[in-house]
């Protein structure tokens, strides 16, 4: 196995110097089918703007297994001091999709030589960062196309060391709303607030407002959480702006709960109006649906073993989000937190500018999913 883990680190590394963020990752595209094509037995289609997904047909008419990896990165400046470090300016794979691929790409090769005789689709997904890329996909068409009985997927975490694969039965991944407001008025000098519009204080009560949401109008014993991550108002300590722009997250496992949290944040965009004699816009950006992983399919992963190195164990739900629940929503699935951390790397978790996972993890994913392939048949019995 010694040269699948060189192929690993290999695409794990030449992918970390290019990270493109959603729906732009053109370089990133390219290089995944360079290595496609050169395999020669995949079939590959591109979808969902700039994803792609790569066909083995092999089992006659047989339900396809499908793995997804996503693609994209985020807009951060790198500081981990590798000697690969992204080669886009303010760009990086923080969130480690980077390994996802390399994975996925290694499995690829497997695929090319053990020659299975089973139908795979790997789907390599765009935009998973808060743009919605696992819907689109799904909304284009990709299981009605392609008969699918199994999808899986992995994301690597520090919050596991290497070997780890850690999944439940359920909950795995909240489903969230990105929103933001956009406020505007009459901007003037600080001296005179009764001749022009405060936005600052405007933006406090605001999220005063959106702070009550979920502890006076949701049930208390359900999982729900807002954050505000972005405030931006004005430039001078003696000029009131004449615009602000207020930017956050809802989460929760419960459809109705993010229904009547998106309904109290308009009622919130709607009162700061009048409350102020202002203007204001709230803008959804993305919705994601939870991440529920097939009870029947856990059961199996975890009566499975997947070599010596590797433990599959149980794992608490977070409120993270992911927006592969699209797909576990039309396709019995799993999601499996993939163990990336040592001695040295667990002070920096996902989306950190300094996150650096443990390129061994990628053996273990690799071995994983190696495993599935083997026992999977269109029975999805393992």
């Amino acid at each position: 196995m010694t040269d699948y883990f060189e192929r690993l680190v290999l695409h794990r590394r030449e992918l970390h110097k290019i990270p493109e963020t959603a729906f732009t990752e053109f370089k990133t595209g390219d290089y995944i089918r360079r290595v496609l094509s050169g395999l020669g037995s995949f079939r590959i289609e591109p979808i969902a703007k700039t994803g792609l997904i790569a066909l083995y047909e092999k089992g006659g008419r047989g339900d396809f297994i499908a793995f997804r990896t996503d693609i994209d990165a985020l807009r951060i400046k790198e500081d981990t001091g590798l000697d690969f470090t992204s080669a886009h300016e303010g760009f990086m794979h923080a969130c480690g999709h980077d390994l996802h691929m390399g994975i996925m790409l290694t499995f690829a090769e497997y695929i090319e030589r053990s020659a299975p005789e089973k139908n795979i689709m790997l789907i390599f997904q765009p935009a998973e960062e808060g743009f919605g890329g696992g819907e689109l996909m799904v909304k284009e068409g990709i299981f009605e196309k392609y008969r699918t009985s199994e999808v899986y997927a992995v994301h690597n975490t520090v919050d596991f060391p290497v070997g780890i694969i850690a999944l439940n039965d359920g909950k795995m991944f909240a489903g969230t709303i990105e929103f933001e407001f956009n406020l505007s008025g009459k901007g003037g000098h600080a001296a005179v607030p009764h001749e022009n519009n405060d936005l600052v204080t405007a933006s406090t009560a605001l999220v005063n407002i959106i702070n009550i949401i979920v502890p006076r109008f949701l049930d208390p014993v359900k999982e729900n959480v807002i954050s505000i991550g972005m405030i931006h108002a004005g430039e001078a300590a003696n000029i009131l702006p004449s615009d602000a722009v207020i930017k956050g997250t809802a989460r929760s496992y419960s459809k109705d709960d993010l229904a009547k949290i998106k309904e109290k944040l308009k009622d919130a965009a709607n009162s700061i109006a009048i409350a102020f004699g202002i203007k204001s816009k709230l803008i959804i950006h993305s919705e994601y649906i939870p991440v529920i992983n097939n009870k029947d399919i856990v059961g199996k992963i975890k009566n499975t073993d997947f070599g010596k190195g590797i433990t599959v164990t149980d794992c608490e739900k977070k409120m993270t989000g992911e927006d592969f629940g699209f797909m576990t929503h039309k396709v019995p699935g799993a999601i499996a937190w993939l163990g990336a951390g040592n001695d040295i790397n667990t002070s920096y978790g996902l989306h950190h500018q300094c996150y650096n996972p443990d390129e061994k993890a990628m053996m273990a994913g690799f071995l994983y999913y190696c495993k599935l392939l083997e026992k999977f048949n269109s029975n999805t019995e393992l």
